[in-house]
């Protein structure tokens, strides 16, 4: 079992990335993330995606990019469609823009896009969310992200819902500290846990990112990435969530406020993260990596850990071979 085989990296440059193809061949690869920094054009975009694929060392390399919409999209006209933020968009264009933005990523060879936010928009002061939301209406963002995620993945690419349990009541940016969401399990339940609830429901949802923010009415310690009280009592016990779930950068200060990044990635898996997204900190890859491989060595629990989670990355890579319009969330 390769400890690579568990992280989804970020890379520089825009052409073949010596770095991540060693690490692929020596130590196993999940996928790669694109940003800004890897993208010229679509001609350029295609021959490094099918480039990329031919690192995989299962049966296909998740190849994922955050495209929502608005500001937050890697793919940026003039090369790339123009795409509308989540907030514009309601129930009666969702199935359209969704349909339009997974035929463009699948002729790109992008197999997983990191959206929809499923958060509820019901903090103004909220420095990050914002437009990212469909609407402050749990009952909307549910109807809205159920008919973003369908049509999306019709077109063979497969969506994930983010970020569980909620970040849409905080003030601050996980990018930049530890948020911490005080409201008790009642109103979690009501307002920030329907989308995901209603989805997994739904068995819509095949991948599904925590947050870096701090929810006490669930785990009073530790964030929902590092939580097992979240990702396996709730998430899997109690909503039935039998599918993929990926950190959101694991280098970002909210998920750096509990240890180094080697440290950081044992604790996340740990928990019940399958996959672990580390978009920038290129020079710790290895290190990150080799710190993995040997804690699972030495760790039955963390052996008993991959193996589930090798299960459903799998799954995963099966279910957008079969078609993931199919509707499933394991």
């Amino acid at each position: 079992m390769q400890p690579g085989n568990f992280f989804v990296l970020g890379f520089d440059g825009t052409h073949e990335p010596a770095p991540v193809a060693h690490i692929a061949q020596t130590r196993g690869l999940a996928g790669v993330i694109l940003f800004d920094r890897n993208i010229v054009d679509r001609s350029q975009l295609q021959l490094l995606d099918e480039w990329l694929q031919t690192l995989a060392t299962r049966s296909e390399l998740v190849i994922c990019i955050d495209q929502e919409g608005g500001r937050f999209q890697r793919l940026k006209p003039p090369h790339f469609s123009a795409y509308p933020p989540a907030r514009e968009i309601d129930c009666g264009s969702a199935e359209q823009v969704a349909a339009a933005m997974g035929a463009e990523l699948a002729a790109l060879g992008i197999t997983l896009d990191l959206a929809p936010v499923l958060d509820v928009d019901s903090n103004p002061a909220n420095p990050i969310i914002g437009e990212r939301s469909f609407s402050s209406d749990p009952a909307q963002v549910s109807s809205i992200g159920r008919r973003f995620v369908v049509a999306m993945q019709a077109q063979g690419v497969l969506t994930c819902g983010k970020h569980f349990p909620g970040h849409g009541d905080t003030d601050e940016d996980s990018h930049l500290t530890l948020p911490l969401v005080a409201h008790d399990r009642a109103r979690l339940d009501r307002v920030e846990l329907l989308p995901f609830r209603e989805l997994i429901e739904a068995r819509l949802l095949h991948v599904l990112m925590p947050a870096h923010v701090v929810y006490p009415a669930l785990d009073d310690k530790l964030p929902a990435t590092y939580s097992a009280s979240v990702l396996q009592q709730l998430l899997r016990q109690q909503l039935g969530f039998e599918g993929v779930v990926i950190t959101d950068d694991m280098g970002m200060a909210g998920a750096l406020s509990f240890g180094e990044l080697p440290e950081a990635c044992i604790e996340a898996f740990a928990a019940g993260c399958d996959l672990l997204l580390v978009c920038d900190h290129h020079e710790q890859h290895e290190l990150v990596i080799a710190r993995f491989g040997e804690a699972l060595a030495a760790s039955p629990a963390l052996q008993a850990r991959a193996a589930q989670s090798q299960e459903r990355i799998e799954a995963l890579a099966r279910k957008r071979r079969q078609g993931c319009s199919a509707s499933a969330s394991g």
